[in-house]
């Protein structure tokens, strides 16, 4: 194998780090430059005007020889660091409604071409999770939907997209983070179905994108799997990363860690000693995405580590000529060939995603529209990492129903109401007369005070559209209600979506990608 010279450039080699800045002049290249990292990570913190984001990733590519892995979380829906110059896709979930498989392909080119003109090489990106788990925070819209085999498919080819493009797709969170409602960035969760059910679920998806040969990274889970063992979780597990995920599933490309500073890690053993046991178990990429010095002391850890003989020179040396040959292999950004790419195909899938569940999608004709949407912070850490902040507008149901030529207004009320705030609310319904109600609804199934707005609104306005634009799990909390409708996501694309379905510019076409019961949770 060709190494380094030394066992801290080895170990160093194997880390991917994140960092402060948006420009080169702004970025601590310096210090990357005497690090050497595997890899970097860009966040929303790092991204300013397109023109500006270029010039950061051609300077960090010169930092080291082969270039750094250059990497980002784009899924698109609730997590996308870049919102300007990149295509802006619907979640996962919404394209797993439309049931095409081949448009998932479709998408994954078409972002795959984007982040190669910036230099981009590495798309932490698809979900191989499912969603099994109405109350999780981290996965929801971001699977495909709950049924394995065919989350294995999209999955499978939204990857194989990406790398056609000339970019390396990953599947996350081996061995699968969508049965458990906690959320590994502040907790650590546990899974307690037992091995026969994981095999015939949650690593179905994983297993047939590596069978297959979709991607060139698996992620792994902060997350216990009592099954495969009780003790430890995923990221720091031997018995999952090398015994399940290679030995049994036949996995030979690149593991990585997610961040080793969520809590799941840095709360319990610490991110420092993770990235040694992360090591240990099998993961060749340590993700360390926001302190430099913390990536340097596990650097540090790493090297007496091998020197104390609790990690084999062997153990180190193969992670860091995995990771190595893909910085070769990327090395030089490779234009997408001669396919057809269509910048339509995000917002033809967001048409197609709108799953009617009961009665009439479309408005009527000639009636106002009043959009009462429930919006507020949302906690959602998978998002909001690494954010910088932000002013831009909240995308508008409403807006987009002006610019197609509709009388519309909208009124904004919290995400958890207070009783006295929906007093006022329903104060002010009465006076606005004959019109199209609309109700724009996030997550209700976890906010009991937007569930009780809802159940009086439509107790006044029954014919009102509710529109559940987060997870679907909202869709059957009233059976009361005449018409309801899921469009999986609250960002501008599955809202411009939304807009030209409900306005009848396109056609009803979604279908369920989770089962729901009445009471909105799955079976």
């Amino acid at each position: 194998m060709t190494q380094p010279a030394d066992l801290g450039a080895l170990a160093r080699g194997v880390i991917g780090v994140g960092f402060t800045g948006t420009t080169p002049d702004t970025a601590p290249l310096d210090a990357l430059r005497a690090f050497g990292p595997g890899a970097l990570i860009l966040f929303a913190r790092n991204v300013g005007p397109t023109d500006e984001l270029r010039d950061l990733v051609g300077a960090l590519r010169d930092t080291t020889s082969p270039p750094p892995l250059i990497t980002v979380d784009q899924e698109g829906g609730r997590v996308e660091r870049i919102q300007h110059g990149v295509a802006a896709l619907p979640s996962a979930m919404a394209v797993g409604a439309t049931g095409d498989v081949a448009l998932a392909e479709k998408l994954g080119t078409l972002l795959g071409r984007d982040l190669a003109r910036l230099g981009i090489n590495v798309d932490l990106a698809p979900v191989a999770d499912l969603s099994l788990q109405p109350r999780s925070v981290v996965v929801a819209t971001r699977a495909y939907g709950d049924d394995p085999e065919r989350v294995g498919a999209f999955a499978g080819a939204f990857a194989h997209g990406l790398e056609r493009a000339g970019v390396a797709a990953t599947v996350k969170h081996f061995p699968g983070h969508g049965s458990t409602a906690e959320d590994s960035h502040v907790a650590l969760p546990r899974v307690t179905a037992d091995a026969a059910t994981l095999r015939a679920r949650d690593l179905v998806p994983f297993a047939r994108t590596i069978t297959d040969h979709a991607a060139s990274i698996v992620i792994t889970a902060h997350v216990v799997i009592e099954a495969f063992d009780p003790d430890r979780p995923a990221t720091i597990s031997r018995k999952v990363l090398t015994d399940l995920l290679r030995g049994e599933l036949g996995y030979d490309g690149i593991v990585a860690t997610d961040c080793l500073e969520m809590d799941a890690i840095a709360g319990s053993i610490g991110t420092v000693r993770g990235a040694v046991e992360a090591l240990a178990a099998g993961a060749d990429l340590l993700l360390i995405s926001h302190h430099l010095e913390l990536a340097q002391q596990a650097a540090e850890a790493i090297v007496a580590a091998v020197n104390s003989g609790e990690i084999p020179l062997e153990r180190l040396q193969q992670a860091h000529e995995r990771v190595r040959g893909l910085r070769q292999r990327l090395a030089r950004p490779s234009a997408l060939g001669g396919e057809p790419v269509d910048d339509q195909w995000p917002l033809d899938a967001a048409r197609r995603a709108v799953t009617v569940l009961r009665g009439d999608a479309h408005l009527r004709a000639g009636k106002p529209v009043t959009v009462i949407s429930f919006e507020g912070t949302v906690v959602d850490n998978a998002a909001t990492s690494g954010r910088r902040a932000k002013t831009d507008e909240i995308p508008s149901l409403s807006s987009a129903l002006r610019r197609r030529g509709w009388k519309s207004e909208i009124m904004r009320v919290p995400l958890d109401p207070a009783a006295d705030d929906i007093d006022v609310l329903l104060e002010h319904i009465p006076a606005l007369g004959d019109r199209e109600f609309v109700i724009v609804t996030r997550d209700a199934h976890l906010y009991p005070g937007q569930y009780d707005a809802v159940s009086r609104i439509l107790a006044f306005a029954p014919d009102a559209l509710v529109i559940s634009a987060r997870s679907p799990y909202d869709a059957m909390l009233w059976p009361e209600a005449l018409r309801v409708i899921c469009i999986y996501g609250g960002q501008i694309i599955s809202l411009e979506g939304c807009a030209d379905v409900i306005s009848g510019r396109a056609e009803v076409r979604g279908t369920l990608p989770v089962r729901l019961t009445t009471n909105g949770a799955v079976h």
